[in-house]
């Protein structure tokens, strides 16, 4: 079945142009400079210092990083062009997303706080089932967990933004043992804009790090998706807040499994 022309707020879906589907193919991961207004970054940014220091002031069922103004970010128009190419696996109609929206959170990271935990990696040797697969046939590629990173601060190379091991989603050997020092030449970093989006697989070597900027925090959306046949975390949106969701939002949030899972608009 084809994929949705237009977001749940009627916006044309954005597609991936050649060079950025070469990109994320070849490296693991891609990042989208500039998607947001600054309107949008400011209320996005302050909706999760509230979120952080005084949730009170939130109504119950916004209390989460898709609440508030964070909400349009789980179908932005370059976002379901990505998955649609990457993730998208045809359960899927013009009211209704072909992959799932499974598990976000936020981050707000000052100066000093470090969070340097290499892990994942080798997806093409990862069985279905782990979620953090990466598959390839002819001219087409599959991403199983697929994580959007939302950065509402800019980020600058060296500020510590996540780390990737470039290609290691298709790795054959593991990570060589240099890559336990974060000052490795292997790894890598990125700079962006505030309101940019960073896209990798799950099944790449990636990392937080310590945040060395002073002047801002790191303030970051981490939305992931998959499949609508499989389920890799354990969390769901708050019932109220998905009923309040316009019906193409809601299928990204629809029951895990493939047969018949093309809902329809009642």
């Amino acid at each position: 079945m084809p994929n949705p022309t237009t977001n749940a707020e009627g916006l044309p879906i954005i597609a991936l142009s050649e060079d950025q589907r070469f990109v994320f193919d070849t490296r693991g991961w891609l990042l989208l400079p500039g998607l947001l207004t600054d309107g949008q970054i400011r209320a996005m940014r302050d909706f999760c210092y509230s979120l952080k220091n005084d949730p009170d002031s939130i109504p119950a069922h916004h209390r989460s990083s898709i609440g508030g103004p964070l909400e349009g970010l789980v179908d932005h128009p370059a976002v379901v062009g990505f998955m649609d190419e990457f993730v998208a696996n045809g359960y899927a109609s013009e009211n209704c997303y072909g992959f799932r929206l499974e598990s976000t959170f936020s981050t707000i990271r000052s100066k000093g706080h470090d969070n340097f935990q290499p892990h994942g990696g080798r997806g093409i040797l990862n069985f279905p089932g782990n979620s953090h697969t990466y598959h390839m046939h002819h001219d087409r590629a599959h991403s199983g967990l697929t994580r959007v990173v939302w950065e509402l601060n800019p980020v600058q190379r060296g500020d510590g933004g996540t780390l990737f091991l470039t290609g290691s989603h298709k790795g054959a050997y593991p990570p060589p043992a240099s890559t336990a020092d974060r000052n490795s030449d292997l790894w890598e970093d990125y700079e962006c804009s505030a309101g940019s989006a960073l896209i990798f697989t799950e099944a790449i070597t990636h990392t937080g790090n310590r945040w060395e900027n002073e002047r801002v925090d790191r303030v970051a959306i981490f939305n992931c998706y998959n499949v609508v046949g499989n389920k890799w975390h354990k969390w769901d949106p708050y019932p109220q807040h998905l009923q309040e969701m316009p019906f193409k939002r809601q299928t990204l949030f629809r029951p895990v499994h493939c047969q018949d899972n093309v809902p329809a608009e009642s």
